[in-house]
């Protein structure tokens, strides 16, 4: 198996196990996060903010296996008073022509309504050069949505990567476009046993 590692901050990061074999496993793993992220935020956290990060983790865990497409799943979390943003990253086998996979992969051509969807290239140390896109489109409650895509093919492992996340906040995300740059070119490839879980 292949996996994506990250040597990003892991108080910032977190990598979000996709299975759980129960809930209290998974409602344990939400309030010990949620207890780490308070807490290295402010000395004395109120229980209450714990408890309301704790549930909102719990939600993350609980819905996005199964639901939506990913094979790692990984959370920025930089405010624990904020629902953590969920990148979805997600690895294909890497078939015909390079540019053109990869543009589908990071959404460049589809339907933008709002503004053009902004490609550029991306190049990373570990990765090498890929793709990175911006796409703008509106809810059905006509909220701005946005979704942030990058995209690299790797010869060595003959796969193709996507990480992706959506965005109903798109100022917000704006304004950490940085930090998220900074942990796109901190990922890279891995191979692992079939029995071993990612780190």
């Amino acid at each position: 198996m292949i996996f994506l590692e990250t040597d990003s901050d892991p108080t910032e990061w977190l990598l979000m196990p996709l299975k759980w074999d129960s809930s209290d496993e998974r409602q344990d793993w939400a309030q010990k996060n949620a207890d780490m992220l308070w807490r290295l935020r402010e000395k004395r956290p109120k229980r209450r903010e714990i408890r309301a990060l704790a549930k909102r983790l719990d939600m993350l865990a609980e819905g996005i296996p199964g639901r939506v497409p990913a094979h790692q799943v990984f959370l920025y979390a930089p405010d624990p008073r904020r629902v953590p943003l969920a990148f979805f990253a997600v690895t294909v086998p890497a078939e015909g022509d390079r540019l053109a996979q990869l543009r589908e992969a990071v959404q460049a051509d589809r339907d933008s309504p709002v503004r053009p969807t902004e490609v550029d290239s991306f190049t990373t140390e570990r990765l090498g050069e890929g793709l990175r896109s911006l796409r703008y489109w509106g809810s059905r409650e006509g909220a701005l949505m946005m979704s942030l895509n990058f995209a690299w093919r790797s010869e060595q492992f003959g796969i193709d990567l996507s990480v992706r996340t959506v965005a109903d906040d798109p100022g917000w995300l704006a304004a950490h476009l940085d930090e998220v740059d900074v942990f796109a070119r901190s990922l890279w490839l891995t191979s692992a046993a079939e029995d071993t879980p990612p780190a």
